[in-house]
């Protein structure tokens, strides 16, 4: 299993258009693709990205797994006007805010070459962080600077030892990974016993979906040639 990159990061809202409106105000990022099943925000439509899906109805989402999601900026200093109730705390050179519906974020410095409010990665909690980067490293990921860390491309994946709250709907819908076959992950992923959970074949995208470490839904993603996103 190889992913060449983080592709965006799925979340379930209780109002979704607020949302997007919160991230698209106070955050440099835009509209890239609105649907009647999701709307997808970021800088770019080909960096790293959040996709905005409606909850369940009748459920709430909570962060529980999600620590927080970072955004990369040139200045983070400079980045972080963000209004009162966002609670912008300053800690070892990152500022730390709570977006919509409690969903924590960070603005964290940018390295090399970036387009600001990229993504640079999501810390999510783990009751077994090592165990889990492992497994992670298993589905494609690759290792990263330590034991807790893997990496999708130039995003990381960064799991803190913290036991999630498990208790209503789970924020985290799904971790978008862009691959070269989509077919090939499912028939890999049925060698080595993994959960399977969905196969999506749409206009543009084809997608296999993998149970993987702490419940997380891991989407292997591969870009049709008629894919186009600005």
């Amino acid at each position: 299993m190889e992913i060449e990159k983080l592709d965006h990061v799925a979340l379930y809202m209780s109002d979704r258009e607020a949302a997007a409106a919160f991230l698209t105000s106070h955050l440099g990022l835009h509209v890239v693709d609105r649907t009647d099943r999701y709307t997808l925000v970021g800088a770019g439509g080909r960096i790293g990205k959040l996709t905005l899906f409606d909850a369940p109805e009748g459920t709430v989402p909570a962060p529980q797994v999600i620590e927080r999601i970072n955004f990369r900026v040139s200045d983070p200093e400079s980045a972080a006007r963000l209004p009162q109730e966002a609670g912008v705390e300053r800690r070892d050179g990152a500022y730390l805010f709570t977006g919509p519906e409690g969903l924590p974020f960070a603005l964290v410095p940018g390295e090399g070459g970036f387009t600001d409010y990229d993504l640079e990665g999501i810390v999510l909690r783990s009751g077994d962080p090592e165990g889990s980067a492992r497994r992670f490293a298993g589905m494609g990921f690759e290792p990263g600077e330590d034991e807790r860390t893997v990496r999708a491309g130039e995003y990381r994946l960064r799991l803190t030892s913290s036991t999630p709250f498990r208790e209503g709907q789970e924020m985290l819908y799904h971790l978008g990974c862009l691959v070269q076959s989509a077919e090939d992950h499912r028939r890999e992923a049925e060698e080595r016993g993994l959960e399977i959970q969905d196969f999506v074949e749409g206009p543009n995208t084809r997608a296999v979906f993998v149970r993987g470490p702490e419940g997380i839904s891991v989407e292997y993603v591969e870009h049709k040639p008629t894919f186009s996103l600005t």
